[in-house]
């Protein structure tokens, strides 16, 4: 495309000259500064990018717009720009390149633009233009932290006539190919060995690190840190642990003062501000994030341990305009100023953002090729092909789908991620979907590799601890990775069980600790205080621990839950419920400390922490062993459902090494405490496996341990015994494990773990 000249005539008191493709700003009639030249780009990349010939490429989509200016600032403070040009429009697509010699890496610039409005107060939806707005580029590689005050003086009102901009949030270009690629780890979808991670929560607490350095993607990357009593924290803990991939909580840019109280801060971080750019907060450096973030993901390669992100399309930050003092504002940091139509999803009469997401402001995935699409899948190549992330896990997920039906389509099938795990969280405020992207009709393993969080497993799963679910049909089904489909019986939701994602406890909603330790006010949570008794909650929480570890299905712990971590130190109830503005603004210790990581807890030192446990070393420790043992064999994590065997033990003889299981012990019938043996036959080189669970509180007898193997079953684990004594070791379990004999017996709410060879 051929350079096109630009003239511009008297602007705020400086004369602007053109000249070919030069422009000089005289200021005040004096000798000319700088020289800044600006000509046309034929980059079709959005964002801002660098040549060979050191001109900067900037490219913004804002179809309904009449004009678009690019703003260069010479500060990360400045209000005031210190070029203004005007971009060209190119079939909707605004695009200009600029250059001169301070130009490049670390540069700050914005946009503003000019077009129709044809919103108002009882209609808050629909074009939005003011060139009064400053806006950041939605494709921003680099953000200066965004958040509500530092982005607006006053407030935005759609109309208003003078600008509002306060100087914070701005864009920088970032040239990613300087960097050097943190190369990914591939694991296969049913050996993965999840675990959600909260960057600052997770090292926030720990001495051994700088200040500066707690809670950051740096303070992460650190090796050799240690619990208060002398025990592996940090990167070392995951590694000690055993997970093989860590699920960063939401670290794109957000704005951290959306959505909260006074004095708190948006935690959790679920208010995404730029879907490519990190979060300047985790930054132990000042405007390092996109450095440190790198350094993390490499760090946790290097490990063998897997990353993935937490991504939120389903809505932004900006939420949804407002009334104030009968004029509309609108919190515009890029897009709603931008592309409103193009981005968001209106209600049916066309009037108002709709609102299955609980924000305000769905985005708009329906049919067609939408910008929104283009938007996701070049933030997530940008994300898996700049930084290594190696899966992500989409934040109420059946936005992607809805209105469309297609998420396996344009999400799933661009080539740029086609290694990336896809996780789904199957449900909005407009209802649940279990069979995500996966309804064994027109969509399953052989058409996509999408999984879902089982939220059924939780529910299930925790009535299971107390003694509450009485359905030996509905517990086979979520043990076997099927999945669960509403309250039906042995539906199944996924098409092969690395599509379940099972959890007992995620960031929204209590630990796994605090889930035996409170009531439940309404039920949704399926929790119980284990009537006060401590014994009581320390056999649960292994119970629960240990069906998760032998389900079929891909398991997520959420951090801490291995050691006991709470959240009851809120103040109320609620709050431990859901903690995602435990944030103090002011730094306020006794707010702070609810979402950090209590690292005592792992020594059985809950002085700082009362409603923990004393018995942390030993949770973790038995979590520990249970992920050793999933890694050791096959049993735990087939690919595809495991042939079942229904019959006797005679029919054991025709499944040699083949992986088959059944069912050899059941307890009494549906409406009753499920009382349940289970054998995982194990394949070529492995030992048989027979996992005994006890829904009931009091104990029971499997007596028909001879008929089931040719060998002796050794007893590998078993959940209600103290530390020491719960678990052998797994290597050499042949000569270290007890003998069971003829039969054993499996204390209330509790389980067991056998293992045979058969000879």
């Amino acid at each position: 495309m051929s350079q096109c000249v630009f003239r511009w005539s008297i602007r705020r008191g400086k004369t602007v000259v053109a000249t070919s493709a030069l422009f000089v700003l005289l200021a005040g009639g004096g000798a000319p500064s700088q020289a800044l030249e600006a000509a046309d780009s034929d980059e079709t990349r959005y964002g801002a990018h660098l040549d060979k010939d050191r001109w900067l490429h900037f490219v913004v989509h804002a179809p309904q717009a009449s004009a678009v200016d690019l703003l260069l600032y010479g500060s990360a403070k400045a209000r005031k720009a210190k070029y203004r040009r005007p971009m060209r429009n190119n079939g909707g697509d605004w695009t200009l390149k600029v250059r001169d010699k301070t130009l490049g890496q670390g540069s700050y610039y914005m946009y503003q633009a000019k077009g129709p409005r044809d919103l108002a107060v009882d209609k808050p939806y629909g074009t939005l233009f003011n060139d009064h707005y400053v806006l950041n580029d939605p494709y921003a590689y680099q953000v200066d932290n965004v958040n509500y005050t530092a982005f607006f003086a006053g407030t935005p009102f759609v109309d208003m006539t003078t600008p509002v901009y306060g100087g914070g949030g701005k864009s920088r270009v970032h040239l990613h190919e300087r960097d050097s690629f943190p190369g990914h780890v591939a694991i296969a979808p049913q050996d993965l060995l999840l675990y959600e991670l909260h960057v600052q929560d997770f090292t926030a607490t720990l001495s051994g690190l700088p200040p500066a350095e707690r809670g950051t993607y740096r303070g992460l990357t650190r090796v050799g840190l240690q619990t208060p009593g002398g025990l592996a924290a940090g990167l070392d803990h995951l590694v000690e642990l055993g997970v093989n991939a860590v699920e960063l909580m939401p670290v794109m840019e957000y704005d951290e003062q959306t959505g909260n109280e006074a004095g708190r801060l948006n935690h959790w971080g679920y208010m995404t501000s730029n879907f490519f750019a990190p979060e300047a907060r985790y930054a132990s450096r000042p405007g390092q994030q996109v450095v440190e973030l790198k350094e993390l993901v490499r760090a946790l390669h290097a490990r063998g341990i897997a990353v993935f992100m937490d991504v939120v399309y389903n809505h932004t930050a900006e939420g949804s305009p407002w009334s104030d003092e009968g004029r509309l504002a609108a919190k515009c940091f890029n897009v709603m100023c931008l592309a409103a139509r193009e981005i968001y999803r209106p209600t049916a009469d066309q009037r108002y953002y709709r609102n299955d997401t609980g924000t305000g402001n769905d985005l708009d995935f329906s049919a067609g090729d939408r910008f929104s699409k283009r938007l996701v899948r070049d933030s997530l190549a940008m994300w898996h092909q700049t930084y290594g992330i190696d899966g992500f896990r989409f934040d109420l997920a059946r936005i992607l789908a809805d209105g469309s039906m297609d998420a396996a389509d344009w999400v799933d099938n661009d080539p740029r991620y086609a290694a990336a795990h896809l996780h789904a969280e199957p449900w909005d405020m407009g209802g649940q979907w279990w069979n995500f992207m996966d309804d064994g009709q027109a969509w399953s393993a052989s058409n996509n590799r999408w999984a879902k969080w089982i939220g059924r497993y939780r529910d299930k799963i925790r009535r299971f601890s107390k003694s509450d679910l009485k359905s030996a049909a509905e517990f086979k089904q979520l043990i076997e990775g099927r999945g669960a489909i509403g309250d039906g019986v042995g539906a199944t939701a996924s098409s092969r069980p690395w599509r379940s994602i099972n959890f007992l406890a995620v960031h929204d909603g209590y630990t796994l600790r605090d889930c035996t330790w409170f009531n439940d006010s309404d039920g949704s949570q399926n929790c119980w205080d284990s009537g006060g008794d401590e014994e009581t909650r320390r056999i649960r929480q292994k119970l629960l621990l240990g069906v998760l570890l032998t389900s079929q299905g891909v398991p997520l712990i959420l951090q801490g839950d291995e050691f006991g971590q709470s959240k009851a130190g809120a103040l109320s109830q609620e709050g431990a419920r859901n903690s995602y503005n435990y944030e103090s603004a002011t730094g306020e210790t006794r707010i702070n400390r609810v979402n950090w990581l209590d690292w005592r807890l792992k020594d059985g030192d809950n002085s700082a922490t009362p409603s923990g446990p004393r018995y942390g070393r030993e949770l973790f420790d038995w979590t520990r062993r249970l992920i050793g043992l999933r890694k050791q064999w096959s049993h735990f994590r087939r690919s595809d459902f495991a042939p079942y065997v229904q019959g006797s033990p005679d029919d054991r003889a025709g499944h040699l090494n083949d992986g088959a299981y059944t069912y050899l012990w059941e307890g009494p019938g549906s409406g009753e405490p499920t009382q349940l043996g289970v054998v995982w036959w194990g394949k070529a080189g492995e030992p048989d496996v027979l996992v005994i669970y006890n829904e009931n509180p009091q104990p029971f007898t499997v007596d028909n341990l001879k008929d089931w193997s040719q060998g002796n079953w050794k007893i590998l684990a078993r959940s209600w015994l103290a530390a020491g004594a719960d678990f052998c070791a797994i290597d050499g379990w042949q000569h270290q494990c007890p003998e069971a004999g003829p039969a054993i017996t499996v204390a209330g709410r509790g389980m067991a773990i056998l293992v045979s060879d058969n000879n």
